[in-house]
């Protein structure tokens, strides 16, 4: 049997393809749920990993957090030919994506997205597999757990109080973190009021408050209490108020002015930052998909390397090819980690760089990974698509 050349580039394009998503499925598994899935570089064996703690998750009543889940990366492995991954995928995207899991031909897959959804909707996608006997039983107990209501339940026809038996109190209390103590507050709110207490405009005492305590939780990770620090500003106001309607003479002032000086010498005042986040900047300009490539490979300092001869050959712009120069790697600005806000850029500029390449009928397209070392370099990845 002898292949044609056009079907033996289709098999070889599927091949890489496949290859290309089942490397970066398992990158993604090992980022998420770190080196205790690494068992193999078989994406199904790493998937049955990460559903094993999972399991593990719920056994122990904790839930997987995902905030930082890369959703375009994952939603790709919808159809994946493994039933082990589409199972994970399925336990680890946001529900909002998790509802087309209903149909999928596993059963398996099928149970493990009918936990995370809706009773009603779980109960339309049992209709649609009547035979899924596991799938009755998961939406049998949720009608059941749903039927049970809460216990001492109170009568809808009672008076509605909005305190219960009592106050909240300590109830939503939150947690301040590291306890500071009042003579800190103390010298602190003196800080403040040498600073900013000839302030004209007035009511400068909450907005000060408020961006001081945001400011040192940033910088430091320590919560303060604004209601306190508050209130050590007041006091300090009123006290110098009290001071200078008392007092009588130069001494006096000369005395209170070196006290304060003495006590501000102690005091730490934090840093305020005002400093705009670029990477934020960028991702909320209303530029066009060239100026948001130029702009982001400024601000990443993207390098950029030709055309390897393998993929060079399949280029239609041909009398362009030794001016052919891709994104070969950059650097997370300020040598920060990657975060989700430098995701979203890395994924814009990568979806905007393939479009530009597709309305030019190039026959290649890239995508992005972070670096196995260096947590703050990008690499990026050329193939054909």
């Amino acid at each position: 049997m002898h292949l044609k050349l056009e079907e033996l580039q289709r098999v070889a394009k599927k091949t890489i393809k496949e290859e290309r998503q089942n490397s970066s499925l398992r990158e993604e598994f090992v980022r998420l749920f770190g080196p205790p899935v690494a068992v193999s570089c078989d994406a199904s064996k790493v998937a049955q990993a990460v559903n094993e703690c999972i399991d593990v998750l719920d056994a122990t009543g904790k839930e997987f957090n995902r905030r930082n889940v890369r959703v375009s990366m994952l939603t790709e492995a919808t159809y994946h030919p493994s039933p082990e991954v589409r199972k994970a995928v399925a336990r680890i995207l946001p529900e909002r994506f998790v509802e087309k899991f209903l149909d999928d031909p596993a059963s398996e897959v099928r149970c493990a997205a009918a936990k995370r959804l809706p009773l009603s909707v779980v109960s339309e996608g049992a209709r649609r597999h009547p035979r899924d006997d596991q799938m009755k039983s998961i939406v049998r107990s949720r009608k059941r757990l749903e039927e049970s209501g809460l216990p001492d339940a109170k009568r809808v026809d009672e008076p509605f109080d909005i305190n219960g038996d009592g106050p909240l109190g300590d109830v939503v209390k939150q947690d301040m973190g590291d306890e500071l103590s009042d003579e800190w507050y103390d010298l602190l709110a003196r800080k403040l009021c040498r600073e900013y207490g000839n302030n004209l405009e007035g009511n400068w005492e909450e907005i000060l408050a408020t961006r001081v305590v945001a400011s040192h939780y940033s910088t430091t990770g320590v919560r303060m209490d604004r209601d306190k620090l508050l209130n050590a500003i007041h006091n300090c106001i009123k006290e110098r108020e009290d001071e200078i309607l008392g007092e009588g003479s130069l001494k006096s002032i000369a005395a209170r002015l070196l006290r304060e000086a003495v006590l501000e010498e102690t005091a730490a005042m934090p840093a305020i930052d005002e400093s705009v986040d670029e990477i934020t900047a960028l991702l909320e300009s209303t530029s066009s998909t060239a100026e948001y490539v130029e702009a982001t490979e400024k601000l990443f300092g993207v390098k950029k390397s030709s055309v390897p001869a393998g993929i060079k050959k399949y280029r239609i712009g041909e009398g362009r090819l030794s001016q052919a120069l891709v994104p070969m790697k950059c650097r997370v600005p300020g040598g920060r980690q990657i975060d989700p806000t430098v995701e979203r850029a890395l994924d814009r500029y990568v979806e905007c760089w393939n479009s530009r390449q597709e309305l030019s009928g190039e026959p290649y397209r890239i995508s992005w990974s972070n670096h196995p070392e260096d947590a703050s370099t990008i690499g990026f990845r050329l193939e054909l698509k």
